[in-house]
């Protein structure tokens, strides 16, 4: 059929790799001269360069995949698809809160095995919280504003459209739909470091954008998740929070992962079982175009 493109035959994963490590070292290069030449007002240390660094990588990522297949050429504006005009949102809501106590519960029993035998990085994993405190940084209020920016705007936008719309199509062009399903949605889990949690949240939001065509859906469930998470954190850093921070308080709560499994997986299992797809079935892309099976081949 004329006007099918497939620019996922000449785009490549692996490019999409060197270009994350040439943007990363590029800017660690640029920030370390400024501050070499006192150019920076920032220390090196200070936490406000995370999510600085982040959205700047990350959208810097998206752009250079963008102009480095002008020639192929990939069409955003098809990869995106249509804005879902009757989308379930009630259920959609749902879904997102079912596979964010998936992850939540995954997260909770991965790490109590890791306490075994990694105790120091469990602890520190702990230590860790989103939001600062005055006493965290020198500018808090900067800071938590660029940290919720990066993860409620910049991570849903861009990790979708590098996962979800670039490594998908390239890998199932490759090797077929489910095997870009499982593939990137381990790599997904293997780097938010919770291969279980995460990698059916790539899952789920992998089916949303096949069942849908529209890569906004997984964009915004992604934010939702996201923004459940913020509040989450939030409530558990307040002073009147029981919070979980130490090792043992941690290991005592074991059941609280179990809890969030046994309670989520069932409507996350079904959704994922319902919705899984077809060996052949066409990706976004080239339904978008209009093209059926054997066009996205040619």
């Amino acid at each position: 059929m004329a006007g099918c493109e497939n620019p996922f035959l000449a785009l490549k994963a692996r490019q999409v790799v060197v270009m994350f490590f040439m943007i990363t070292a590029g800017l660690a290069l640029v920030f370390s001269t400024l501050g070499a030449l006192e150019l920076l007002p920032l220390q090196g240390d200070d936490p406000i360069l995370a999510p600085i660094l982040y959205s700047l990588i990350f959208f810097g990522l998206c752009v250079a995949i963008l102009l480095a297949a002008r020639r192929l050429p990939l069409r955003l504006t098809v990869l995106l698809g249509p804005v879902p005009r009757h989308l379930a949102w009630v259920q959609l809501l749902w879904l997102v809160v079912g596979v964010f106590l998936f992850s939540l519960g995954a997260f909770q029993v991965s790490y109590l095995g890791l306490s075994l035998v990694a105790p120091g990085l469990v602890e520190t994993t702990l230590s860790q919280s989103l939001l600062l405190s005055p006493d965290q940084a020198t500018a808090p209020g900067l800071y938590n504003t660029l940290m919720l920016f990066s993860v409620l705007v910049v991570a849903p936008i861009t990790e979708e459209f590098i996962f979800r719309g670039v490594l998908l199509h390239r890998w199932g062009v490759k090797w077929g739909v489910r095997p870009a399903i499982v593939l990137t949605s381990v790599l997904f889990g293997v780097l938010h470091s919770n291969l279980i949690g995460l990698f059916v949240f790539g899952v789920v939001m992998s089916l949303l954008y096949l069942s849908t065509r529209s890569l906004l859906v997984p964009m915004v469930a992604h934010a939702i998740n996201n923004a459940i998470a913020s509040g989450v954190d939030f409530l558990a850093t307040q002073p009147t929070a029981n919070a979980i921070d130490t090792l043992a308080e941690f290991r005592a709560s074991w059941w609280l992962g179990v809890l969030c499994l046994l309670v989520s997986a069932p409507w996350v299992l079904r959704y994922v079982a319902y919705h899984w797809p077809e060996r052949q079935a066409p990706l976004p892309y080239f339904l978008n175009q209009g093209c059926n099976q054997g066009d996205r081949l040619a």
